[in-house]
Protein backbone atom coordinates (compact mmCIF):
# COMPACT_ATOMS: atom_id res chain seq x y z
CA UNK A 1 0.00 0.00 0.00
CA UNK A 2 1.27 3.36 -0.79
CA UNK A 3 2.82 5.62 2.22
CA UNK A 4 2.41 8.98 2.61
CA UNK A 5 4.79 11.43 0.10
CA UNK A 6 6.64 13.92 2.78
CA UNK A 7 9.63 15.42 2.16
CA UNK A 8 12.59 14.89 4.44
CA UNK A 9 12.43 17.33 6.97
CA UNK A 10 15.86 18.01 7.00
CA UNK A 11 15.44 20.26 3.78
CA UNK A 12 13.68 22.57 6.30
CA UNK A 13 14.16 24.49 9.44
CA UNK A 14 13.31 23.35 13.28
CA UNK A 15 12.67 26.37 14.81
CA UNK A 16 11.78 26.95 18.40
CA UNK A 17 9.91 29.76 20.26
CA UNK A 18 11.01 30.50 24.17
CA UNK A 19 9.73 33.25 25.95
CA UNK A 20 7.38 34.59 28.57
CA UNK A 21 3.58 34.92 28.38
CA UNK A 22 2.43 38.08 26.72
CA UNK A 23 5.30 38.56 24.83
CA UNK A 24 3.90 38.07 21.55
CA UNK A 25 5.06 33.94 20.88
CA UNK A 26 2.71 33.07 19.46
CA UNK A 27 1.72 35.65 17.56
CA UNK A 28 4.97 35.35 16.28
CA UNK A 29 5.03 31.55 15.38
CA UNK A 30 1.90 32.46 13.36
CA UNK A 31 3.68 35.32 11.82
CA UNK A 32 6.61 32.95 10.66
CA UNK A 33 4.00 29.96 9.70
CA UNK A 34 1.85 33.33 7.73
CA UNK A 35 -1.44 31.10 8.32
CA UNK A 36 -3.34 33.13 10.88
CA UNK A 37 -4.63 32.01 13.51
CA UNK A 38 -2.88 28.99 14.07
CA UNK A 39 -0.90 28.85 17.69
CA UNK A 40 -3.03 29.88 20.81
CA UNK A 41 -1.78 32.12 23.30
CA UNK A 42 -1.22 30.30 26.97
CA UNK A 43 -2.16 26.80 25.92
CA UNK A 44 -1.71 24.49 28.07
CA UNK A 45 -3.98 21.31 29.69
CA UNK A 46 -6.36 21.43 32.80
CA UNK A 47 -3.57 19.47 34.40
CA UNK A 48 -1.02 21.92 34.10
CA UNK A 49 1.60 20.29 32.22
CA UNK A 50 3.10 22.32 29.56
CA UNK A 51 2.52 21.24 26.18
CA UNK A 52 4.14 22.30 23.20
CA UNK A 53 2.17 23.34 20.23
CA UNK A 54 3.61 22.36 16.24
CA UNK A 55 2.75 23.21 13.11
CA UNK A 56 4.38 23.82 9.69
CA UNK A 57 4.14 25.78 6.30
CA UNK A 58 6.73 26.18 3.68
CA UNK A 59 8.37 29.48 2.42
CA UNK A 60 10.74 29.83 -0.70
CA UNK A 61 10.37 26.00 -0.88
CA UNK A 62 11.71 25.59 2.27
CA UNK A 63 9.73 23.58 5.15
CA UNK A 64 9.30 25.03 8.16
CA UNK A 65 8.64 24.02 10.93
CA UNK A 66 7.88 26.06 14.21
CA UNK A 67 7.44 24.48 17.63
CA UNK A 68 5.81 27.06 20.36
CA UNK A 69 6.90 26.19 23.94
CA UNK A 70 4.71 27.87 26.50
CA UNK A 71 6.01 29.09 29.83
CA UNK A 72 10.12 28.45 29.06
CA UNK A 73 11.12 31.71 30.82
CA UNK A 74 8.22 31.91 33.23
CA UNK A 75 9.66 31.88 36.71
CA UNK A 76 6.39 33.36 38.58
CA UNK A 77 6.71 30.68 41.67
CA UNK A 78 9.75 29.91 44.07
CA UNK A 79 13.12 28.83 42.23
CA UNK A 80 12.62 25.54 43.10
CA UNK A 81 9.31 25.38 41.35
CA UNK A 82 9.96 27.41 38.45
CA UNK A 83 13.36 24.83 38.26
CA UNK A 84 10.65 22.19 37.74
CA UNK A 85 8.35 24.03 35.25
CA UNK A 86 11.26 24.68 32.85
CA UNK A 87 12.47 21.03 32.96
CA UNK A 88 8.73 19.81 32.29
CA UNK A 89 8.20 22.67 29.41
CA UNK A 90 11.67 21.88 28.20
CA UNK A 91 11.29 17.98 28.33
CA UNK A 92 8.31 18.48 26.28
CA UNK A 93 9.86 20.98 23.94
CA UNK A 94 12.28 18.08 23.34
CA UNK A 95 10.12 15.00 22.83
CA UNK A 96 7.81 17.76 20.05
CA UNK A 97 10.83 17.52 17.94
CA UNK A 98 13.33 15.07 19.55
CA UNK A 99 15.52 15.56 16.00
CA UNK A 100 17.17 18.71 17.50
CA UNK A 101 16.29 22.56 16.47
CA UNK A 102 18.10 24.59 13.98
CA UNK A 103 17.31 28.13 16.31
CA UNK A 104 16.38 29.15 19.65
CA UNK A 105 14.14 32.41 19.46
CA UNK A 106 14.01 34.19 22.47
CA UNK A 107 10.96 36.06 22.35
CA UNK A 108 10.79 39.56 23.78
CA UNK A 109 8.58 42.39 23.61
CA UNK A 110 10.08 45.44 22.46
CA UNK A 111 9.93 48.42 25.32
CA UNK A 112 9.38 45.50 28.16
CA UNK A 113 11.92 45.36 30.83
CA UNK A 114 14.03 41.85 30.69
CA UNK A 115 13.76 41.04 34.30
CA UNK A 116 16.78 39.08 36.15
CA UNK A 117 14.25 36.23 37.09
CA UNK A 118 13.85 35.59 32.96
CA UNK A 119 17.52 35.85 32.87
CA UNK A 120 18.10 33.07 35.68
CA UNK A 121 15.77 31.07 33.98
CA UNK A 122 17.86 31.16 30.80
CA UNK A 123 20.91 30.45 32.86
CA UNK A 124 18.86 27.14 33.84
CA UNK A 125 18.14 26.78 30.16
CA UNK A 126 21.86 27.23 30.14
CA UNK A 127 22.56 23.95 32.38
CA UNK A 128 20.13 21.78 30.54
CA UNK A 129 20.77 22.01 27.10
CA UNK A 130 24.73 23.32 27.63
CA UNK A 131 26.44 26.44 28.10
CA UNK A 132 27.05 27.48 24.47
CA UNK A 133 23.08 26.54 22.88
CA UNK A 134 22.82 30.07 23.00
CA UNK A 135 25.72 31.58 21.48
CA UNK A 136 25.76 28.74 18.58
CA UNK A 137 21.89 28.79 18.04
CA UNK A 138 19.72 31.38 20.06
CA UNK A 139 18.40 34.49 18.31
CA UNK A 140 17.05 37.22 19.82
CA UNK A 141 13.07 38.43 18.26
CA UNK A 142 11.72 41.30 19.49
CA UNK A 143 8.13 41.50 19.00
CA UNK A 144 6.11 44.93 19.05
CA UNK A 145 7.43 46.07 15.95
CA UNK A 146 5.05 48.31 14.73
CA UNK A 147 5.96 50.29 17.83
CA UNK A 148 9.63 49.86 16.95
CA UNK A 149 8.88 51.29 13.47
CA UNK A 150 6.78 53.95 14.75
CA UNK A 151 10.08 54.87 17.05
CA UNK A 152 12.37 54.72 14.05
CA UNK A 153 9.89 56.91 11.80
CA UNK A 154 9.79 59.83 14.96
CA UNK A 155 13.65 60.27 15.46
CA UNK A 156 16.42 59.52 12.45
CA UNK A 157 18.95 58.44 14.74
CA UNK A 158 17.18 55.88 15.98
CA UNK A 159 17.13 52.26 14.58
CA UNK A 160 18.05 48.09 15.59
CA UNK A 161 21.75 49.09 15.87
CA UNK A 162 21.85 52.25 18.17
CA UNK A 163 18.87 50.43 19.94
CA UNK A 164 20.89 47.86 21.06
CA UNK A 165 24.39 49.68 21.79
CA UNK A 166 22.17 51.63 24.31
CA UNK A 167 20.97 48.38 26.44
CA UNK A 168 22.38 47.15 29.75
CA UNK A 169 21.81 44.54 32.11
CA UNK A 170 20.10 41.47 31.44
CA UNK A 171 19.20 42.43 28.13
CA UNK A 172 22.50 43.24 26.92
CA UNK A 173 23.48 39.90 28.46
CA UNK A 174 20.92 37.62 26.08
CA UNK A 175 22.44 39.78 23.59
CA UNK A 176 25.79 39.00 23.60
CA UNK A 177 25.04 35.11 24.67
CA UNK A 178 23.41 35.21 21.28
CA UNK A 179 26.29 37.01 19.42
CA UNK A 180 23.85 40.37 19.51
CA UNK A 181 21.72 38.25 16.79
CA UNK A 182 18.80 39.89 16.68
CA UNK A 183 15.75 40.38 14.35
CA UNK A 184 12.34 42.79 14.71
CA UNK A 185 8.90 41.10 14.24
CA UNK A 186 5.99 43.33 13.70
CA UNK A 187 2.57 40.61 14.45
CA UNK A 188 -0.04 42.93 13.26
CA UNK A 189 0.86 44.18 9.65
CA UNK A 190 -1.18 43.40 7.13
CA UNK A 191 1.84 44.60 4.67
CA UNK A 192 2.68 41.31 2.59
CA UNK A 193 5.82 42.98 1.30
CA UNK A 194 6.76 43.63 5.28
CA UNK A 195 5.67 39.98 6.41
CA UNK A 196 7.58 38.81 3.69
CA UNK A 197 10.76 40.86 4.35
CA UNK A 198 10.88 40.15 8.35
CA UNK A 199 10.73 36.11 7.70
CA UNK A 200 13.41 36.14 5.20
CA UNK A 201 15.66 38.30 7.10
CA UNK A 202 14.48 35.63 9.97
CA UNK A 203 15.64 32.58 8.10
CA UNK A 204 18.74 34.40 6.61
CA UNK A 205 19.87 34.70 9.99
CA UNK A 206 19.40 31.39 10.75
CA UNK A 207 21.38 30.12 8.02
CA UNK A 208 24.10 32.44 8.70
CA UNK A 209 24.44 30.54 12.38
CA UNK A 210 28.15 28.92 12.81
CA UNK A 211 26.65 26.06 12.95
CA UNK A 212 25.94 25.90 8.81
CA UNK A 213 21.97 24.70 9.59
CA UNK A 214 22.99 22.20 11.34
CA UNK A 215 20.81 21.06 14.15
CA UNK A 216 21.31 21.51 17.82
CA UNK A 217 21.31 18.33 19.36
CA UNK A 218 22.77 16.61 22.75
CA UNK A 219 22.48 13.82 24.74
CA UNK A 220 19.00 14.33 25.96
CA UNK A 221 17.44 14.89 22.31
CA UNK A 222 19.29 12.01 21.04
CA UNK A 223 17.52 9.81 24.18
CA UNK A 224 14.70 11.94 23.54
CA UNK A 225 14.37 10.39 19.94
CA UNK A 226 14.96 6.62 20.92
CA UNK A 227 11.91 7.66 23.80
CA UNK A 228 9.87 8.65 20.57
CA UNK A 229 10.49 5.93 18.21
CA UNK A 230 10.30 3.33 20.38
CA UNK A 231 6.84 4.96 21.78
CA UNK A 232 5.62 5.66 18.47
CA UNK A 233 6.69 2.23 17.72
CA UNK A 234 5.08 -0.22 20.68
CA UNK A 235 2.41 1.49 21.63
CA UNK A 236 -0.47 -0.53 21.46
CA UNK A 237 -3.06 1.89 19.83
CA UNK A 238 -2.05 4.11 16.79
CA UNK A 239 0.00 7.03 17.32
CA UNK A 240 -0.14 9.83 14.68
CA UNK A 241 3.04 10.48 13.80
CA UNK A 242 4.43 13.83 12.99
CA UNK A 243 5.49 13.03 9.41
CA UNK A 244 1.33 12.56 9.03
CA UNK A 245 0.46 15.70 10.42
CA UNK A 246 2.85 17.79 8.83
CA UNK A 247 1.72 16.32 5.23
CA UNK A 248 -1.31 17.01 6.78
CA UNK A 249 -0.94 20.70 7.32
CA UNK A 250 1.29 21.17 4.51
CA UNK A 251 -1.64 20.23 2.33
CA UNK A 252 -4.07 22.74 3.97
CA UNK A 253 -1.01 25.40 3.85
CA UNK A 254 -1.13 24.19 -0.60
CA UNK A 255 -4.85 24.78 -0.84
CA UNK A 256 -4.61 28.27 0.90
CA UNK A 257 -1.83 29.79 -1.19
CA UNK A 258 -3.32 29.15 -4.08
CA UNK A 259 -5.71 31.86 -3.62
CA UNK A 260 -3.07 34.31 -4.04
CA UNK A 261 -2.72 32.71 -7.52
CA UNK A 262 -4.10 35.15 -10.38
CA UNK A 263 -4.43 32.42 -13.32
CA UNK A 264 -7.30 30.47 -12.86
CA UNK A 265 -5.66 27.51 -15.03
CA UNK A 266 -2.59 27.60 -12.67
CA UNK A 267 -4.78 27.31 -9.37
CA UNK A 268 -6.54 24.19 -10.87
CA UNK A 269 -2.79 22.58 -11.92
CA UNK A 270 -1.76 23.50 -8.62
CA UNK A 271 -4.88 22.26 -6.29
CA UNK A 272 -4.65 18.69 -8.74
CA UNK A 273 -1.20 18.07 -7.88
CA UNK A 274 -2.19 18.28 -4.31
CA UNK A 275 -4.28 15.29 -4.97
CA UNK A 276 -2.13 12.38 -5.06
CA UNK A 277 -0.91 13.84 -1.96
CA UNK A 278 -3.56 13.46 -0.46
CA UNK A 279 -4.68 9.79 -2.02
CA UNK A 280 -0.87 8.65 -0.15
CA UNK A 281 -1.70 10.09 2.72
CA UNK A 282 -4.96 8.41 3.56
CA UNK A 283 -3.10 5.35 2.40
CA UNK A 284 -0.43 5.58 4.69
CA UNK A 285 -2.93 6.47 7.93
CA UNK A 286 -5.42 3.48 6.85
CA UNK A 287 -2.09 1.45 6.79
CA UNK A 288 -0.98 2.77 10.45
CA UNK A 289 -4.66 2.09 11.40
CA UNK A 290 -4.75 -1.55 10.63
CA UNK A 291 -8.58 -1.67 10.89
CA UNK A 292 -8.52 -0.65 14.77
CA UNK A 293 -10.79 2.62 13.91
CA UNK A 294 -8.21 4.73 16.11
CA UNK A 295 -7.23 7.12 13.32
CA UNK A 296 -11.00 7.02 11.66
CA UNK A 297 -11.24 10.73 11.84
CA UNK A 298 -7.96 11.50 10.69
CA UNK A 299 -8.85 9.48 7.61
CA UNK A 300 -12.01 10.86 7.18
CA UNK A 301 -10.55 14.41 7.83
CA UNK A 302 -7.83 13.40 4.45
CA UNK A 303 -11.50 12.11 2.49
CA UNK A 304 -13.46 15.49 3.21
CA UNK A 305 -10.00 17.57 2.06
CA UNK A 306 -10.04 15.74 -0.97
CA UNK A 307 -13.63 16.05 -2.04
CA UNK A 308 -13.34 19.84 -1.07
CA UNK A 309 -10.33 20.07 -3.36
CA UNK A 310 -11.96 18.25 -6.13
CA UNK A 311 -15.22 20.50 -6.02
CA UNK A 312 -12.42 23.87 -5.62
CA UNK A 313 -11.13 22.32 -9.44
CA UNK A 314 -14.96 22.08 -10.91
CA UNK A 315 -15.55 25.45 -9.59
CA UNK A 316 -12.28 27.41 -11.08
CA UNK A 317 -12.99 25.39 -14.22
CA UNK A 318 -16.72 26.39 -14.21
CA UNK A 319 -15.40 29.98 -13.89
CA UNK A 320 -12.69 30.07 -16.40
CA UNK A 321 -15.10 28.64 -18.86
CA UNK A 322 -17.61 31.07 -17.75
CA UNK A 323 -15.02 33.91 -18.77
CA UNK A 324 -14.11 32.39 -21.44
CA UNK A 325 -17.89 32.46 -22.89
CA UNK A 326 -18.43 35.72 -21.84
CA UNK A 327 -15.20 37.40 -23.47
CA UNK A 328 -15.80 35.53 -26.61
CA UNK A 329 -19.58 37.22 -26.30
CA UNK A 330 -18.12 40.59 -25.86
CA UNK A 331 -15.51 40.36 -28.92
CA UNK A 332 -17.97 39.48 -31.42
CA UNK A 333 -20.28 42.52 -30.19
CA UNK A 334 -17.21 44.47 -30.20
CA UNK A 335 -15.99 43.10 -33.70
CA UNK A 336 -19.81 44.05 -34.73
CA UNK A 337 -19.81 46.89 -33.85
CA UNK A 338 -16.55 48.27 -35.26
CA UNK A 339 -17.97 46.39 -38.49
CA UNK A 340 -21.20 48.20 -38.95
CA UNK A 341 -19.70 51.70 -38.64
CA UNK A 342 -17.21 51.38 -40.65
CA UNK A 343 -20.35 49.58 -43.70
CA UNK A 344 -23.34 52.15 -42.87
CA UNK A 345 -23.29 55.99 -42.45
CA UNK A 346 -25.52 57.19 -40.38
CA UNK A 347 -29.22 56.18 -40.79
CA UNK A 348 -32.07 55.48 -38.33
CA UNK A 349 -31.24 51.84 -39.45
CA UNK A 350 -27.68 52.53 -38.25
CA UNK A 351 -28.97 54.10 -34.94
CA UNK A 352 -31.20 51.35 -34.12
CA UNK A 353 -28.25 48.31 -34.85
CA UNK A 354 -26.11 50.10 -32.22
CA UNK A 355 -28.90 50.39 -29.98
CA UNK A 356 -29.25 47.06 -30.18
CA UNK A 357 -25.83 46.35 -29.51
CA UNK A 358 -25.55 48.50 -26.63
CA UNK A 359 -28.30 46.55 -24.90
CA UNK A 360 -26.47 43.65 -25.75
CA UNK A 361 -23.49 44.76 -23.84
CA UNK A 362 -25.32 46.10 -21.60
CA UNK A 363 -26.96 42.62 -20.59
CA UNK A 364 -23.62 41.45 -21.18
CA UNK A 365 -22.24 43.67 -18.44
CA UNK A 366 -25.19 42.46 -15.88
CA UNK A 367 -24.37 38.85 -16.82
CA UNK A 368 -20.98 39.38 -15.66
CA UNK A 369 -21.85 40.77 -12.69
CA UNK A 370 -24.14 38.32 -11.51
CA UNK A 371 -21.17 36.05 -12.48
CA UNK A 372 -18.83 37.40 -9.92
CA UNK A 373 -21.23 37.45 -7.35
CA UNK A 374 -21.96 34.13 -8.46
CA UNK A 375 -18.45 33.27 -8.01
CA UNK A 376 -17.88 34.92 -4.98
CA UNK A 377 -20.61 33.27 -3.18
CA UNK A 378 -19.16 29.87 -4.64
CA UNK A 379 -15.80 30.63 -3.55
CA UNK A 380 -17.02 32.22 0.08
CA UNK A 381 -18.74 28.66 0.50
CA UNK A 382 -15.33 26.83 -0.08
CA UNK A 383 -13.81 28.70 2.37
CA UNK A 384 -15.90 27.98 5.01
CA UNK A 385 -15.86 24.52 4.45
CA UNK A 386 -11.87 24.64 3.85
CA UNK A 387 -12.11 26.41 7.31
CA UNK A 388 -13.97 23.96 9.02
CA UNK A 389 -11.61 20.99 7.69
CA UNK A 390 -8.38 23.01 9.06
CA UNK A 391 -10.76 23.99 12.15
CA UNK A 392 -11.20 19.56 12.63
CA UNK A 393 -7.31 19.01 11.52
CA UNK A 394 -6.60 21.29 14.30
CA UNK A 395 -8.52 19.79 16.28
CA UNK A 396 -7.35 16.10 15.88
CA UNK A 397 -3.81 17.79 16.05
CA UNK A 398 -4.31 18.59 19.60
CA UNK A 399 -6.04 15.92 20.78
CA UNK A 400 -2.83 13.83 19.59
CA UNK A 401 -0.74 15.86 21.22
CA UNK A 402 -2.39 16.09 24.29
CA UNK A 403 -2.65 12.03 24.51
CA UNK A 404 0.83 11.55 23.56
CA UNK A 405 2.35 13.55 26.11
CA UNK A 406 -0.64 12.60 28.52
CA UNK A 407 1.03 9.02 28.16
CA UNK A 408 4.62 10.15 28.05
CA UNK A 409 3.78 12.36 31.39
CA UNK A 410 2.31 9.13 32.83
CA UNK A 411 5.65 7.17 31.93
CA UNK A 412 8.50 9.62 33.28
CA UNK A 413 6.34 10.78 36.20
CA UNK A 414 6.62 7.00 36.94
CA UNK A 415 9.84 6.08 36.00
CA UNK A 416 11.96 9.36 36.17
CA UNK A 417 12.12 12.56 33.83
CA UNK A 418 14.32 10.73 31.50
CA UNK A 419 16.10 14.06 31.09
CA UNK A 420 17.88 13.97 34.32
CA UNK A 421 17.45 10.49 35.42
CA UNK A 422 19.21 8.01 33.04
CA UNK A 423 19.25 5.01 35.40
CA UNK A 424 17.01 3.08 33.49
CA UNK A 425 16.94 2.98 29.45
CA UNK A 426 14.40 4.16 27.21
CA UNK A 427 13.91 0.57 26.05
CA UNK A 428 13.34 -1.01 29.74
CA UNK A 429 11.08 1.82 30.85
CA UNK A 430 8.80 1.68 28.00
CA UNK A 431 9.22 -2.84 28.07
CA UNK A 432 7.65 -2.07 31.89
CA UNK A 433 4.84 0.15 30.86
CA UNK A 434 3.45 -1.66 28.17
CA UNK A 435 4.17 -4.84 29.86
CA UNK A 436 1.95 -3.74 32.23
CA UNK A 437 -0.52 -2.90 29.82
CA UNK A 438 -0.44 0.50 31.28
CA UNK A 439 -0.44 2.01 27.66
CA UNK A 440 -3.77 0.09 25.96
CA UNK A 441 -6.50 2.75 27.31
CA UNK A 442 -7.34 4.96 24.18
Amino acid sequence: MAQASVKPRSTGLDIILIGKSGNGKSSTGNSILRRGNIFKPSYSTSSGTKIPQFEWSKFDDRILQVVDSPGVLDSSEDEAGGITLVHKALQNAVLANPRGYHAFLIVIKFATRFTEDEQKTVKILKGILGETFLKNYGIVLMTNGDTFEFNCRKDKNFNLETFCAVQTGPFKNILEECNNRIVVFNNITQDEEVKHKQLKQLIDTIDQLKNHRRRYTNEHFNKADKFYQHFVATASIPIVTKEFLQEQSLIIHAITSCETLQDGQEKINSLSCLLPRLEALRDGLQEKDRGTGALRDFITNAEDTRRMIETRIKLYTDIMNKLNAIKKKSDKLEQEEIEFNKKNKKSSVAENKIKEILEQKLRLKEEIEGNQKHNVEMLNNSNRQLNEIDEKRKGLHQETNEFFFEKVDFVVSTYGNFIIDTAMSVAEILTNVLTNNMLGDN
